[in-house]
């Protein structure tokens, strides 16, 4: 027989790691949108696009806790930290294309992961309130990371060997 307490506790982790791994999204295609707006607009534009779909996923794992009366552990810092990967860069704003090239490939990488965590997340899922909110955020983080894979394209780069970043 399964424990209320520990279905609970098990619902509150589930939610509070995919509402951490959503901040994480929208602080990194927040600061991307900034990073591109002087250096290509269009990437900028997209990166704000994939930022307010990080907004309504996390609305929406709020709403769910609501209904099931869990309370997320809300960190607000990850949402202020800029990604780690650019404090090896000399610049926040992109000046040049390597520069551009080098902060795509790690989105999509992050992109990439991220897929991977939840599409666990979905299969290890034990709530039913959250079933249909993981496969849609499943659907939704891989259509995210073809997106990125087609914007790395229209900058040129593919996946080849020179483009990956240490």
């Amino acid at each position: 027989m399964v424990n209320v307490t520990t279905f609970s506790t098990l619902s509150e982790d589930q939610l509070n790691v995919a509402y951490l791994q959503e901040s994480l999204e929208l602080s990194r295609y927040r600061a991307m949108a900034l990073s591109f707006l002087t250096f290509d607009t269009s990437v900028s534009g997209l990166m704000s696009t994939m930022a307010t779909e990080c907004e309504h996923r996390l609305s929406h794992l709020q709403e769910i806790a609501g209904r099931m009366g869990v309370s997320l552990a809300i960190n607000v810092s990850p949402l202020k930290e800029v990604p780690s990967y650019y404090n090896n860069c000399r610049h926040f704003f992109v000046v040049d294309e390597h520069m551009g090239r080098q902060i795509l490939v790690r989105a999509e990488e992050a992109a990439e992961e991220t897929c991977g965590v939840f599409d666990k997340m979905l299969n290890t899922n034990a709530i039913p309130d959250l079933h249909r909110s993981l496969t849609s955020f499943v659907a939704q983080k891989n259509s995210e990371h073809r997106v990125l894979q087609e914007c790395l394209e229209q900058w040129g780069i593919g996946l080849s060997e020179q483009c990956v970043i240490p």
